[in-house]
């Protein structure tokens, strides 16, 4: 039993692999390469936010 668990799970595994880096014929990119552009543009705003919340810290903690 343990083995046909894995060998489902192998399966599913590599269908799922090659479902997310199927290439469309419309525009000839992937899933893969969307999430990475938009996991560049989720990195700037991080950056942003993190350099906001540092200026907030260092303001708030210079009036105590």
């Amino acid at each position: 039993m343990g083995i046909l668990k894995y060998a489902i799970v192998g399966a599913i595994t590599v269908y799922g692999l090659q479902y997310l880096t199927k290439k469309r014929s419309l525009d000839d990119k992937s899933i893969i390469n969307d999430f990475s552009d938009h996991l560049n543009d989720l990195f700037d705003k991080m950056k942003d936010y993190k350099e906001k919340v540092k200026l907030d810290y260092q303001q708030t903690t210079q009036l105590y």
